[in-house]
């Protein structure tokens, strides 16, 4: 029988809670389809064997999430807690099992239900998170021009999302909500800044610096050509941009306004 513990307004519900089921029982349990799991960090294995080893599993808990969204029949997959099934297992250690489903059961809401279970319990890198949504369109394209560029997500985020608030970036990321404000022009920004970036200090507050005089001059394509051909003539003079967060800045700045007669 269901045992609902949570009013309508939230997300999941709990179905039962099983203790001491056995390896045989519990290995089972399928992780999700398309690696929308964490993927597995054998150094966390190792660390809570140790800990399952000195004090047992009598407190851990793993959750399995009931879904028919993957191939349209109810099928039991671990949310949270396959790297304690691992060690467990590896350990012939039982392990108590809490079982529930959303009150919505589509694929956003359990992609989220696991994001947040996940990031609870350990903070998740950028990839996690890129791969979790990877099936969205946004998340596909930062994932190439990641591999193709060597930008971070950061960096990404503040080229395609640099118009929204800092809040809206982080959140719509990482729940699966992430948009395009405007792919075209943040597309031309990208291009700039792939040409720009062999010429500039290697290090996030340059790239953020850039972004910003890049914006403002509008004209990204122009723009970048003088940040270029001034990184070049400071190469043959020996020298190079400063690697002074004010300085750096404050030297695109006048470049800036030189290119586009401001004064």
């Amino acid at each position: 029988m269901e045992k609902t513990i949570f009013n309508s307004t939230q997300m999941a519900r709990l179905l039962d809670i099983v203790p001491n089921v056995k390896p045989k029982d519990y290995l089972k349990y399928l992780r999700l389809p398309n690696n929308h799991n964490r993927g597995v960090d054998e150094v966390q294995v190792k660390v809570l064997m140790e800990s399952f080893s000195k004090y047992g599993t009598a407190s851990v808990i793993v959750k399995i999430i009931r879904t028919s969204v993957f191939d349209g029949v109810n099928t039991y997959y671990i949310a949270d807690g396959q790297h304690s099934i691992i060690a467990a297992s590896r350990l012939n250690l039982t392990l108590n099992l809490l079982f529930v489903d959303l009150y919505e059961d589509i694929l956003m809401n359990v992609l989220t239900y696991v994001v947040l279970l996940n990031n609870t319990a350990k903070a998740w890198s950028t990839n996690n998170y890129i791969r979790t949504f990877y099936h969205i369109p946004e998340y596909k394209i930062f994932d190439e021009f990641i591999k193709e560029s060597g930008l971070t997500t950061t960096d990404l985020l503040q080229i395609f999302l640099g118009g929204a608030s800092k809040e809206y970036e982080g959140k719509a990321f990482k729940s699966g909500e992430m948009k395009f404000i405007d792919f075209e022009d943040s597309k031309k920004m990208y291009d700039v800044v792939v040409k720009i970036k062999p010429y500039i200090p290697n290090k996030a507050f340059a790239r953020r610096s850039v972004y910003k005089v890049l914006r403002t001059a509008k004209d990204y394509k122009k723009m970048g050509r003088a940040i270029i051909t001034c990184a070049k003539h400071l190469a043959k003079a020996n020298t190079k941009f400063s690697e002074n967060e004010l300085d750096f800045l404050t030297h695109l700045m006048e470049i800036y306004r030189a290119e586009f007669n401001i004064k």
